[in-house]
């Protein structure tokens, strides 16, 4: 185990390098450098680039952030995700206690970008976080017990870690059937071959059209209207493969008027014509 002598990091502190095959760095999710530190307030990080991406758990205590021309804060339970070629600056407030690792790898700023992006902050609040920092601290615990862990079970764990942080992403037992976007979803479901427009969906569950989108972006990270060509997609390719009927038949069964608008939206959103699916085998 190593120790580290920053100002400002405590004693029981430790980091963690790691190597990977310059080869696999195309296909998996690595991190270079980890650690588990506990700091005081003499605990500054001050840095214009560094090449990779960072991913911070506030265990206990608080950490002052600034990233993006915006300060924040992070309390316990917290995650941190940031891009470290941008400028950042972080501290501990006044005692911080958290895990963090330096990463990349695969399509890991592609995925942080866009992860960023649609929640709208690099900052990951409890209760939502629950499963992330789980994975993290599981990926850090490997380290810390000098257990074997391969390239691709690192790689899932980051992976998964990031997962977790995806808008939508929630635990089962949360999930109610009442929200107006599990109705949604269920009327959409049972109506495939019928009117799914947005203003019908919206006036199913009683909302504004525009309060529908916000729900939906936000539970489900797709717009209704989004949901709904993909569901019908999905049933489409399943009656191409199940069954014998038409492809006038099947267009009809999933709410397109012509067999032609059908095609032309299958094979934009597929990549192959319904005739070619239908003859494509399976497994």
């Amino acid at each position: 185990m190593l120790r580290q002598n920053e100002a400002g990091v405590l004693s029981g502190s430790e980091f963690f390098f790691n190597t990977l095959d310059p080869h696999l760095s195309s296909l998996f999710y690595y991190t270079s450098l980890c650690g588990h530190y506990y700091c005081d307030d003499q605990y500054i990080i001050d840095r214009q680039y560094y090449d990779s991406l960072l991913l911070i758990l506030v265990e206990k205590g608080s950490m002052k952030f600034s990233y993006h021309e915006k300060e924040f804060s992070a309390g316990e339970g917290d995650i941190v995700l940031i891009d470290c070629a941008d400028p950042q600056r972080y501290t501990a407030d006044p005692y911080a206690e958290f895990y963090w690792l330096h990463f990349a790898g695969a399509n890991s700023l592609e995925l942080c970008s866009h992860l960023t992006r649609v929640h709208g902050s690099p900052l990951f609040r409890m209760p939502n976080t629950k499963k992330a920092a789980a994975q993290i601290r599981a990926l850090l615990r490997q380290f810390a017990t000098e257990q074997i862990i391969s390239d691709a079970e690192q790689s899932r764990l980051i992976y998964s870690t990031l997962c977790y942080l995806m808008p939508g992403n929630r635990d089962l037992g949360s999930v109610t059937e009442n929200t107006p976007t599990q109705q949604a979803v269920q009327y959409i479901h049972s109506h495939l071959d019928g009117d799914l427009s947005l203003k019908r969906l919206a006036a199913e569950v009683h909302l504004s059209p525009s309060h529908l989108i916000r729900l939906f972006r936000a539970e489900l990270h797709y717009s209704p209207h989004e949901y709904v060509i993909r569901r019908r997609m999905d049933r489409a390719k399943y009656l191409l493969k199940t069954t014998d009927l038409p492809i006038k038949a099947i267009a009809a069964e999933v709410g397109y008027g012509t067999e032609t608008s059908f095609t032309g939206a299958f094979t934009e959103k597929i990549g192959i014509s319904p005739r070619k699916f239908r003859d494509m085998p399976l497994g």
